[in-house]
C-alpha cells in the first residue's frame, strides 16, 4: 500500500474543530490574498507585507470550561525538549542549531496550565523560541490558540513584530513556537531577556490579560552565532523594467537564515526578490516586509547559504510572478576577508548611496 493510500484510510477525530466564523484579522488576511490576485492600482499608501512561514496562518482561541481563581505562577526546572526550533524552521529536514541555541528547561505554572521554556536562539535581528504548553484540567486549548511572547532585552522594549504558532503533540501537550523581531540589538555582552506570556486572544478578536503570566528570565550569549555570521555589503541600485529603482543594501548570512535589506521607496509594494545559486538552485523564501514610503527599510529573508563556497544572485521579481525577472540580477559576493557580523549594527543605507 502506498503512502497516499494510507493517508486516504486514516481516520481523524475532528470533533474539536468546530465551524467558527473568521476573526477580523483572518478576514483582512484573506482580503489581502484576493486583492493581490487582482490587477494593482497605485494608491500612494504605505504598504507593509508580512509573509511568514507558520506565523501567517495562526489565529487564536481559548475557552475555559470552568471558572478558576488565579494563583501565583510558580517556576520549576524540567528536562528541556530538544529540536523544537529546528522543526519550526524546517520540518522535513531539520538542521542542527545546537551550537547556537540556549537550553533553558524552565517551567512556569498558573491557572491556565504549565508552560515550559525549552530553548531560545538569537539571530542578528530576531529571537526564536521553543516552548511546551500543558493545559490545566478544564482549559480547552487547540492549534488555533494564539500565545505570543512579549520580550524585553536588557530591560528595553526593542520589539518590531511578534508571531507564534501552536502545534499539538501526541501526548496532548502543545509546542509553542515564537518569533520576535527587534531593532538594533545591543552589540556587547550577553543579552538579558525577559520573556513574558501575558495575553491570550479569542476568535472574536478579544485579548485576555493573564493576571499571573508565565515569565522567564534568560541570559543569552550571541558569541557563537556571531562568529559564523557574515555581513555582505551590496550597495547596488538597480533600475527595473518599468523605470522604478531599488537599492540593495546588505545581506546578513547566518547559519539559520539570509537576511537582505533594501530601499524600496522608489518602487511599488509588489517588488520582491528571489535568491538563486549559480547552478540555478532557488533558496527557500521565508518572509518579507516591503515599505514603499517613509524611512523604514524593506527586507526579505531566505534560508541559509554558504556564500564562501558558492556564488549567489538576488533576482528582482513581482510577488505574483516569481518566474519572471524584472531587472538585473545582483551578485551576493563576500569581500575577502568577509566582515564578521556586528550585533547591534543598524540596517541603514550607506551614506554614499543617499
Amino acid at each position: 500500500m502506498s503512502f497516499y493510500q494510507e493517508l486516504n484510510d486514516l481516520k481523524l477525530d475532528l470533533s474539536e474543530y468546530g465551524e467558527e466564523p473568521l476573526t477580523e484579522g483572518e478576514r483582512q488576511r484573506w482580503n489581502k490574498r484576493v486583492l493581490r490576485k487582482l490587477p494593482r492600482r497605485r494608491a500612494g499608501s504605505r504598504a507593509r507585507i508580512r509573509l511568514g512561514i507558520a506565523a501567517a496562518a495562526v489565529a487564536a482561541v481559548l475557552t475555559l470550561g470552568l471558572a478558576m481563581p488565579f494563583g501565583q505562577a510558580t517556576l520549576a526546572r524540567i528536562p528541556f525538549v530538544a529540536g523544537l526550533i529546528e522543526r519550526y524552521m524546517n520540518g522535513e529536514n531539520p538542521p542542527d542549531y545546537s551550537p547556537y541555541k540556549t537550553a533553558v528547561g524552565e517551567t512556569a505554572e498558573n491557572a491556565f496550565g504549565k508552560l515550559t521554556l525549552n530553548e531560545v536562539l538569537v539571530e542578528a535581528d530576531r529571537l526564536l523560541i521553543g516552548s511546551t504548553f500543558e493545559p490545566a484540567p478544564g482549559v480547552r486549548f487547540n492549534y488555533r490558540t494564539h500565545l505570543t511572547p512579549r520580550v524585553l532585552v536588557n530591560g528595553e522594549d526593542l520589539q518590531l513584530t511578534r508571531g507564534s504558532q501552536s502545534v499539538k503533540e501526541s501526548d496532548g501537550r502543545y509546542t509553542i513556537y515564537g518569533d520576535v523581531q527587534f531593532r538594533d540589538l545591543p552589540g556587547e555582552g550577553p543579552l538579558k531577556l525577559r520573556i513574558a506570556y501575558d495575553t491570550l486572544s479569542t476568535p472574536s478578536h478579544k485579548t485576555i490579560a493573564i493576571e499571573e503570566p508565565w515569565v522567564f528570565e534568560v541570559e543569552v550569549s550571541t558569541d557563537s552565532i556571531a562568529r559564523d555570521t557574515r555581513t555582505i555589503e551590496l550597495n547596488r541600485t538597480i533600475e527595473l523594467e518599468n523605470g522604478e529603482r531599488v537599492t540593495l543594501l546588505r545581506a546578513i548570512v547566518s547559519p539559520v537564515s539570509t537576511l537582505v535589506s533594501f530601499d524600496a521607496t522608489k518602487a511599488s509594494d509588489s517588488i520582491g526578490f528571489k535568491l538563486v545559486s549559480a547552478g540555478g538552485e532557488e533558496i527557500p523564501y521565508r518572509e518579507a516586509h516591503v515599505f514603499d514610503e517613509g524611512d523604514e527599510l524593506s527586507y526579505v529573508r531566505f534560508g541559509p547559504i554558504d556564500a564562501e563556497a558558492k556564488k549567489y544572485s538576488l533576482v528582482p521579481i513581482r510577488t505574483l510572478e516569481r518566474d519572471k525577472a524584472i531587472g538585473p540580477a545582483v551578485p551576493v559576493e563576500p569581500v575577502k576577508p568577509a566582515a564578521p557580523l556586528e550585533f547591534g549594527k543598524p540596517l541603514e543605507p550607506n551614506e554614499a548611496i543617499g
